[in-house]
């Protein structure tokens, strides 16, 4: 595995790399870094501001890659990464820095919930310029990640030759997906049919088209939330071994 590129693990929308409460240490991507390193890869997981823009999360990203490793790298991007990963390879000078970029769940053509949050709580209830002025957090990842947005981005943000451009999307049958997401598949599968809770499958779809994972959002990173339910059998670590062994080779 010696001479195997770094592989770079990115979060999403509202995620961290790790977080501390009571002394209990809780992972982004549960479990997959280590397991990872034990099949003698080079990980490494980011950390960028977690509801800024995609802009702004795309610099963050940039700097902590060239922080980590002078090498080139493989990038592993869980939901709004994909997207932060495309821009900082498209417009931020990265593209002779990254090999592949393999995206999971990401919301390449935007999700019709982030469409319904940002018109019925953000405008309709002015709950954006609640959370903005008052609570001072930036709500543009929200934002950017709608359909209009998204649609936009793409025709801005052209992939680069050089770079594999790999996907997955995840699809989850009604009574597997977990309690807390069954709002957003519910509205989802309304407007776009088949989702993984927070991304339609068309919308997770970029580039080659690896497979349709059976996991709802959350499961693509090893989360399974007692009580609420979810796939509690999703092997989330032979799939990221998966791609590490077949994708990443």
């Amino acid at each position: 595995m010696a001479d195997k590129l770094p592989i770079v693990l990115a979060h999403g929308l509202g995620g961290f790399d790790e977080l501390k409460i009571f002394g209990i240490t809780i992972q982004y991507f549960k479990g997959i870094k280590k397991h990872l390193e034990d099949c003698g890869y080079t990980i490494f997981v980011t950390k960028v501001k977690p509801t800024a823009s995609i802009k702004d999360r795309a610099e963050d990203f940039k700097n902590a890659i060239l922080t980590f490793t002078d090498s080139k790298v493989h990038i592993i991007g869980h939901s709004m990464a994909g997207l932060d990963a495309r821009y900082m390879i498209s417009k931020l000078g990265m593209a002779d820095k990254v090999a592949t970029l393999v995206t999971i769940g990401t919301p390449h053509w935007g999700s019709y919930f982030a469409d319904w949050g940002v018109k019925v709580l953000g405008r309709g209830c002015k709950c954006i310029w609640f959370i903005e002025k008052i609570l001072r957090i930036d709500t543009q990842g929200f934002i950017d990640v709608t359909t209009e947005k998204c649609n936009e981005f793409n025709k801005n943000i052209l992939d680069i030759a050089g770079v594999k451009y790999i996907s997955y999307a995840g699809f989850q049958k009604w009574y597997k997906i977990n309690l807390l997401l069954q709002m957003p598949y519910w509205y989802i599968r309304y407007r776009a049919g088949e989702n993984d809770g927070l991304v339609h499958t068309e919308s997770a779809k970029w580039g080659e088209l690896k497979g349709i994972v059976a996991a709802d959002h959350w499961n693509q990173i090893g989360w399974w939330i007692f009580p609420f339910g979810g796939q509690k059998k999703f092997d989330v670590k032979g799939f990221y071994e998966k791609i590490a062994r077949t994708d990443l080779a």
